[in-house]
C-alpha cells in the first residue's frame, strides 16, 4: 500500500518501561533509550491512498490520523508498538481493526491551518471505548536538520517496521520510506486525555517534538513471525 503522511508530528515524552510494561504485550521487550522507554503521540493527514498496481481510490484516500505509539524489539528486531491508533475514516478504521488487528479507533476529527500553526483537533466517538479528546496547535521552530546515527532523533524516528499480535501470533509490518526531513517544533497542547493511562506526573513538561511537511511511504504484507 502507497500512503503519503503530510504536516506529521512528532510529540515524545520519557517514561519508565515499567508503566508501559502493563500495555505492551510481554512477547515485546520495551526498547530504551539512556535507560527510558518513550511515548509519543503522532498527529498526521494521511493522503492518495492506494493499493499496489492501483489507482488513487476516487473516495476515502484520505484521513486524519492521531497514533499513541511506543517502541518495542521482537527478538532483537526493533519496531514500532502502537496503543491506540485514532482516524475518521469508519471503513478503514474496521478494516485495519479486522485484517491486521490495530487498534484503531473512531474519531471525529480536524486540522486547521494559517501561515505559521496548525491546529489538531479530535474527539473520539468508538463504540466501547471512553471518550477521549486531543487539542493542540503546533508551529515550527527551525529548518530542517539531520537526524544522525545514535541521536536520540534518530532512534525516536527512523523506525522501519511496526509489531502487533493477533490471538497467539506475532506480526511484522515493514514499511519503507526515505530518511524523515525533520524540523523542530513546539507543541502548546490544551487538551489532551490519550494518555490518561498512565500517570500524569510525567507529562508536565513540554514534549520534544518534530515536524514533517511530507513523507512517501510503502507498506508492504503483513509477515507471520511466531
Amino acid at each position: 500500500m502507497h500512503q503519503e503522511w503530510e504536516n506529521l508530528f512528532f510529540m515524545h515524552w520519557a517514561v519508565p518501561a515499567s508503566e508501559l510494561r502493563p500495555y505492551v504485550p510481554n512477547v515485546f521487550e520495551i526498547d530504551e533509550y539512556d535507560e527510558m522507554a518513550w511515548i509519543a503521540i503522532v498527529p498526521f493527514t494521511m493522503n492518495n491512498i492506494r493499493f499496489k498496481g492501483l489507482p488513487s481510490l476516487p473516495f476515502g484516500n484520505k484521513l486524519i490520523e492521531l497514533n499513541v505509539r511506543t517502541y518495542v524489539k521482537y527478538k532483537g528486531a526493533p519496531g514500532v508498538y502502537f496503543i491506540t491508533l485514532d482516524a475518521n475514516h469508519r471503513l478503514g478504521v474496521f478494516l485495519a481493526r479486522q485484517v491486521f488487528s490495530l487498534p484503531y479507533v473512531n474519531a471525529r476529527m480536524r486540522v486547521d491551518q494559517n501561515e505559521s500553526t496548525l491546529h489538531y483537533t479530535s474527539r473520539r466517538i468508538h463504540k466501547g471505548y471512553p471518550e477521549a479528546q486531543f487539542h493542540a496547535m503546533f508551529e515550527t521552530l527551525s529548518p530542517t536538520i539531520p537526524a544522525r546515527p545514535g541521536s536520540l532523533m534518530y532512534w525516536l524516528t527512523e523506525r522501519y517496521a511496526l509489531w502487533t499480535t493477533k490471538g497467539k501470533h506475532v506480526y511484522k509490518g515493514p514499511i519503507h520510506h526515505r530518511h524523515w526531513k525533520l524540523q523542530k517544533a513546539k507543541a502548546a497542547i490544551t487538551t489532551n486525555d490519550l494518555l490518561d493511562f498512565l500517570p500524569p506526573h510525567w507529562f508536565t513538561k513540554e514534549p520534544i517534538t518534530y515536524y514533517s511537511e511530507t513523507l512517501e511511504t510503502k507498506i508492504f504484507p503483513f509477515e507471520k513471525k511466531s
